[in-house]
């Protein structure tokens, strides 16, 4: 099927244009290339079996493509919404599909929030261009802003679209791909199905929280019920994940540390130079070679600060997702304290009582 025969071709050149109706001459070329980059990959997709079929296609791709209908069912049947996302594969250029721009204030931990007709607030904005990406960050840091530009290798358009597998979400080390590659493709799969299955307009916190969480619930899981536990790929996966976890702990550490500097009495100068040597320290201590900022920081917290929330309303529903995906299906934006919102404890407690 040739692009223009696809009819999510209509629903995106519509939504493209009410967006622009209701935008400045600002976001004009934010949404053309928005469009644009939907538009190229909705172009560039092949069915997968066409995919494993070919000759040319390395046998470690043939062998992870073949496992899709495997996770996807495996999802569905723990209560992820059925779609008919991921049936397609792109190959794409570059190891990120789309660069995400945070920024936030220099001495306080305030993101700038971006705002769109229909699909609702973001506390942080995607590009498909990697260039458009810095440039975009490059006006808000000439202002004084922290800025956080990192690639991303998958996203959800939310049901507006067909998402295809992407080459991005496969991780690969030199162009090959690694060997925890299996277990890495069912959490950011599974990461991406979750959005599908419920999200919030103006709730980043909770939207990317809850996947992180669910995700990664459903991939132990996921391994344990094939036997899988003690394979190369998911012990391979899990010292991967034990450096994550180190890190997750500094940077939540790094998150409090700073806020307390910000909300202390020493000067605006006092305050920039304990944050630069806490950060310079922090980037060192890691081996970083990006650097570390406050809009940084906002994107860790963004997907891991309320983690301990979803663990404990995990265990009330039981440990059982289907439970957990019955009782976030009663929410809505009102259940909030205000868009954004950061804590989720008072969310939490609502949702305790309807379990």
């Amino acid at each position: 099927m040739s692009v223009l025969e696809d009819p999510s071709i209509f629903k995106l050149l519509g939504l493209v244009f009410l967006m622009f109706s209701f935008s400045g001459c600002s976001s004009i070329y934010y949404l053309y290339q928005a469009g644009r980059g939907q538009l190229k990959l909705l172009n560039r997709g092949k069915a997968i079996e066409d995919v494993v079929q070919d000759p040319r296609t390395e046998p470690e791709l043939i062998e992870l493509l073949k496992k899709i209908p495997e996770i996807k069912a495996y999802g569905e049947k723990s209560g992820l919404k059925a779609t008919s996302n991921y049936r397609e594969y792109v190959k794409l250029d570059d190891d990120a599909v789309v660069y995400v721009v945070t920024v936030s204030d220099t001495l306080a931990f305030k993101p700038k929030i971006f705002s769109f007709p229909i699909v609702g607030s973001f506390n942080y904005i995607g590009w498909f261009g990697r260039e458009d990406a810095k440039k975009f960050a490059s006006t808000f840091e000439k202002d004084g802003y922290d800025v956080d530009v990192r690639g991303a290798g998958a996203y959800s358009t939310l049901g507006w679209f067909r998402d295809p597998l992407l080459s991005s979400m496969i991780p690969k080390d030199q162009g090959k791909i690694v060997p925890e590659a299996f277990p890495e493709l069912v959490n950011v799969f599974l990461h991406e199905s979750v959005h599908a299955t419920v999200y919030i307009s103006n709730q980043s916190y909770f939207n990317e929280g809850l996947a992180m969480f669910v995700a990664g619930v459903l991939t132990d899981r996921f391994f344990r019920d094939h036997g899988l536990l003690q394979s190369d790929a998911y012990l391979r996966y899990q010292k991967y994940e034990a450096r994550s976890e180190m890190i997750r702990k500094k940077f939540t550490q790094a998150y409090q540390d700073l806020k307390n500097i910000y909300d202390s009495a020493q000067t605006p100068e006092q305050k920039l130079k304990a944050k630069n040597e806490y950060l310079s320290k922090l980037q060192t201590d890691l081996g970083f070679r990006r650097k570390i900022t406050n809009a940084t920081l906002i994107q860790f917290q963004t997907y891991h600060s309320s983690e301990p929330e979803f663990r404990a309303l995990f265990q009330q529903a039981k440990e059982d997702v289907q439970v957990l995906f019955k009782v976030l299906s009663t929410l809505s934006e009102k259940d909030f304290e205000h868009p954004q919102s950061e804590d989720l404890k008072s969310l939490m407690i609502k949702l305790k009582s309807r379990i």
